[in-house]
């Protein structure tokens, strides 16, 4: 990641000394609309810098940085709008100043905004997605714990039954809430229970009945 985001650089290094010298060496009339055009697209190349960096330069994780990737590209579309700009009132020097102000104004402004926009909407992707992960973790944890005592049960009996239980944890509603947290401790503590008590049956009995009780309530707040 690091090698591609410094090649990124070199290659916005190459274009602003490129359209420097396509700019400086055309004989046009260097007007006040050239010099504020060519600042904003000093700019705008500077920009993808920035916008680079905060985007892939964090300590995040790849699932987070794909989801940056919108914002990337808004800087990307930015900059080919703002090049195109440099282009039109480079070649057409007569244009007034305050047209170069007021377009190379509003194609900032408006990239800013979508820029603020797509990571305000990564910003609540990753947010949904931490709840999400969040709700599902009791279902998962408790899958796992009841496989791990399969693996050390040697009672065929229990065992088996401790396999039915497993199978009804994996086909349960995945989603927790608030309101299921008393009963899902109490699972959670006969689940606990099954490590040490004796009568395993009849635990995992109660678990069966506390699972199908759990799985209703979960359906209900759909």
């Amino acid at each position: 990641m690091m090698k591609n985001k410094n090649l990124g650089y070199v290659v916005l290094s190459i274009l602003l000394v490129f359209i420097s010298i396509i700019a400086f060496v055309i004989p046009t009339e260097k007007t006040g609309t050239f010099w504020i055009t060519y600042v904003f697209t000093t700019i705008a190349i500077l920009a993808q810098i920035v916008i680079w960096k905060n985007t892939l330069g964090k300590e995040d994780t790849l699932k987070s940085k794909f989801l940056g990737l919108p914002v990337i590209h808004v800087g990307i579309v930015y900059l080919v709008v703002q090049i195109v700009a440099f282009a039109v009132f480079t070649a057409v020097p007569t244009l007034p100043i305050w047209s170069a102000i007021v377009a190379c104004t509003s194609i900032l402004c408006f990239s800013v905004v979508s820029m603020i926009a797509g990571e305000a909407g990564r910003g609540e992707t990753e947010y949904v997605e931490s709840k999400v992960q969040k709700k599902v973790f009791f279902i998962k944890e408790l899958q796992t714990d009841v496989e791990l005592l399969i693996d050390r049960e040697t009672d065929i009996e229990i065992r088996t039954a401790l396999q039915q239980l497993a199978e009804k944890i994996r086909f349960s509603d995945p989603m927790s809430d608030d309101t299921l947290s008393k009963i899902e401790n109490t699972i959670a503590e006969r689940v606990a229970e099954l490590k040490t008590e004796s009568d395993k049956m009849s635990i995992i009995h109660e678990l069966d009945s506390l699972l199908a009780e759990r799985n209703k309530k979960a359906k209900i707040l759909k």
